[in-house]
């Protein structure tokens, strides 16, 4: 037998349950709570209740009462506090008391994602309030204003951006160029953490590793420009950028699978020959090399907003490249097309080529096809940007990337011949 619950009820155990979770935050404190778990328990599962009697009564009106309430309750909070701790005065308690009641709001209102996921955070910020007020407290004067700068990219200057070509050709898209930008500013800012944190060649093999997921292009700019300011990071670069390689041949190969697992038994070979070399050569670069902690790179400023835009300038370039490219080959097929958009996009590519597999366009060998071609093209890209940044990379990070593309060429030719 199924039993029908109130919506109302779902709502109020939600509520109570959003509540409670921030609540269990304030009463770990040592300190004197003033708003713990059962406060911030009932404040929010008020919120529904009040939602659903706004709506029988047909008054939204009463929503009103329901904020003063917490208004109310929230400068009570600060006045009790001034009283019991003097001139330690703080508002964090009852700006949380607030928000838990507009959380209680939103539930009501149906909206169970958006509200958890906001507590979630608040609770986040809660728990970590000393080791971000011992953050803050560390930052220079550089790190707080490249910090301010990255923020007002992303949160202002980013959503404002036409998400439209503004050049007569459709190519161009000033928000696309931004994002780039603002990948190659948050992996120099990775870097410059992580070299701080687990020293100069750990430091970048951990970003190579992670930052190649996300855009290895910018992953590649970011990590030769590094080996400008100083000889001895060119080894671990050139490490961090073959393991940057290795995550997008994975990510790539990933997607493909995932959305097609017919696919698997068919790109798992390219996949072992490109995998297996980049990983070999990693694994030569590794045991020659010598680990450091200091590379000789300036960990002065987080990150470099005049080499972002000539990163960004260069992403523009290679657009420009991959859309002519296309033009000029695409009467060829869709492997040609693939290989133009890989120059900027292999991930895109790899989403493109499971498309047309699953509409019954491409057969699998075909399919697969595509998805290397936009691996071998991207490797391109980065030959090239490395090249132009810093040829001293040659050796150890681009002969190799040469070697792994020309693998994944010679694997699709063998494919495409014997199917």
């Amino acid at each position: 037998m199924v039993v029908d619950v109130p919506e109302l009820l779902v709502q109020l155990l939600v509520a109570v349950a959003t509540g409670a979770l921030i609540g269990l935050e304030r009463e770990r404190r040592e300190t004197r709570k003033f708003a713990g778990l059962r406060t911030m328990a009932l404040l929010c599962g008020a919120g529904p209740i009040t939602v659903e009697i706004a709506r029988i009564e047909g008054q939204p009106v009463i929503l009103g009462f329901y904020f003063l309430l917490a208004l109310g309750l929230a400068f009570g909070t600060t006045v009790v506090r001034a009283l019991y701790n003097g001139e330690d005065l703080g508002f964090t308690t009852s700006v949380t008391v607030f928000v838990v009641a507009l959380l209680g709001i939103l539930i009501g209102y149906g909206r169970f994602f958006e509200a958890t996921s906001i507590a979630i955070v608040t609770v986040i910020l809660l728990a970590e309030r000393e080791r971000l007020h011992g953050y803050v407290d560390s930052l220079t004067d550089e790190e707080l204003r490249d910090s301010l700068t990255l923020g007002a990219l992303v949160f202002i200057l980013f959503p404002i951006l036409p998400n439209e070509a503004v050049d007569p050709y459709g190519i161009v898209v000033l928000r696309d160029v931004l994002l780039f930008a603002i990948f190659v500013l948050l992996i120099e800012f990775s870097s410059y953490v992580l070299m701080r944190q687990l020293g100069g060649s750990k430091g970048l093999a951990v970003t190579g590793l992670l930052a190649g997921g996300a855009n290895s292009l910018a992953a590649a700019g970011v990590l030769a420009r590094l080996t400008t300011e100083s000889e001895e990071a060119v080894t671990a670069a050139s490490f961090a950028l073959l393991l940057a390689t290795l995550s997008m041949i994975v990510r790539n190969v990933g997607i493909a699978v995932v959305l097609a697992v017919e696919l698997a038994w068919l790109i798992w070979q390219p996949t072992l020959a490109m995998g297996g070399l980049t990983v070999a050569a990693a694994a030569v670069l590794w045991r020659t090399g010598e680990t450091k902690e200091d590379l000789g790179i300036d960990l002065d400023s987080p990150f470099s907003l005049r080499s972002a835009a000539k990163f960004a300038l260069a992403y523009v370039l290679i657009l420009l490249v991959s859309v002519g490219a296309g033009e000029l080959f695409g009467g060829v097929g869709l492997l040609a097309t693939a290989f133009a958009g890989g120059l900027v996009s292999s991930a895109a590519v790899s989403v493109t080529a499971v498309t047309v597999f699953t509409d019954g366009t491409v057969g699998g060998e075909t399919a697969v096809a595509m998805v290397i071609l936009g691996i071998v093209a991207s490797l391109c890209s980065k030959i090239v940007l490395v090249e132009f940044v810093n040829s001293e990379m040659r050796k150890e990070a681009v002969v190799p990337m040469v070697l792994v593309g020309v693998a994944g060429l010679v694997t699709v030719l063998l494919s495409l011949l014997v199917f």
